[in-house]
């Protein structure tokens, strides 16, 4: 272990040090860091346990084995529960799992952190972004219709009544809440037999979980009753298409969650991370599994479907309206004076 912390380099320390304060690490909390044999930047896990000991806090690092799929074994979910704070530098998919449902539900808040140090420094979080994510999430908490539409046809609507709007601004600061460093969005799970309309992703923009900017043609859907019940288009529609059919489930073709993004740092032309999501004036809406849920009031989907797909759609130039009220336009800019 002491090795280990050794090979942390003092700029690392330092920049996860100034992360770590803002989620209020402090004198006698727990951090428990996870990782995995696949995480790409194994520097981060030790310069991570190294700034939390700089805070008074107590590190332990948890390495889980590489053909881990889930976090649900009860050691791992009983060491996160037991941890004030968990620091999640994995490639395991932890987030939309009953696990870390029940971690966070004890109290442990968490947060991801991936991505090369550039990256994390460029998102770091700042005034401006939070500002604008608790004052969308507070917006879209209190709505009740999501509208969409475009110039090349999308327009479709869902019903979001009761749930909450859910907000990632890269800090996890309260007892229970999950974030991603480098986030800056806002976002809620609709109800999931709600949608109607048409959805049409356009060349430009973004199928994140293939890491591709939509390039062939544009993908047309068509919703009904919630569900996805047509994808028309090229070969970025047939590969959507094949994807979500090979769930073998129905509720693969659900919508997952919708909102915009609001840091004005994020760069388009990265397709992956919190980049394509957090883009200042974007519009995701994504499909699929969104049954992750936090007691944190602004952390959290609180959705109903347990499929196990889940793809994220990043998109540009949409106008985006709660309650017929015009949040985002289609110039991408956020129109409410209070919410930019």
């Amino acid at each position: 272990m002491a090795n280990l912390e050794g090979a942390a380099s003092a700029e690392l320390v330092r920049f996860f040090h100034e992360e770590l304060k803002l989620c209020k690490v402090g004198d006698g909390e727990t951090v428990l860091v996870f990782t995995d044999a696949n995480y790409a930047w194994p520097q981060h896990p030790p310069a991570i346990m190294s700034a939390a000991r700089d805070l008074g806090a107590k590190a332990y690092l948890f390495v889980a084995p590489s053909d881990t799929k889930d976090i649900s074994d009860r050691m791992i979910v009983e060491a996160w529960k037991a941890a004030d704070m968990v620091v999640g530098c994995t490639t395991i998919p932890w987030l939309y799992t009953e696990a870390h449902n029940e971690a966070t539900a004890s109290g442990t808040r968490t947060l991801m952190i991936s991505g090369p140090l550039a990256y994390l420094r460029r998102l770091f979080p700042n005034e401006d972004v939070t500002r604008r994510g608790y004052a969308g999430g507070k917006r879209l908490a209190a709505a009740n219709e999501i509208r969409v539409t475009d110039k090349a046809g999308s327009d479709f609507t869902m019903r979001k009544d009761g749930r909450k709007g859910h907000v990632q601004i890269g800090i996890s600061d309260r007892p229970g809440r999950w974030d991603n460093m480098g986030g800056g969005l806002v976002a809620c799970a609709p109800l999931e037999d709600s949608a109607e309309g048409i959805y049409v992703v356009n060349p430009g923009d973004i199928l994140l979980h293939f890491g591709w900017h939509v390039t062939s043609a544009p993908i047309k859907m068509i919703l009904h009753e919630g569900h996805i019940t047509k994808v028309e288009g090229g070969f970025e529609a047939a590969m959507l298409r094949d994807r979500l059919k090979s769930f073998k489930d129905p509720d693969a073709f659900l919508l997952a969650h919708a909102g915009w993004g609001v840091h004005h740092r994020a760069d388009w032309n990265h397709c992956y991370g919190m980049d394509p999501e957090s883009l200042y004036g974007s519009v995701m809406v994504s499909i699929g599994r969104n049954m992750f849920n936090t007691p944190d009031e602004h952390s959290g989907l609180g959705g109903a479907n347990y499929t196990e797909a889940h793809f994220d759609i990043c998109c540009r130039h949409k106008n985006f309206y709660l309650d017929g009220e015009l949040i985002v336009n289609d110039n991408e800019e956020i129109v409410p004076e209070d919410l930019r």
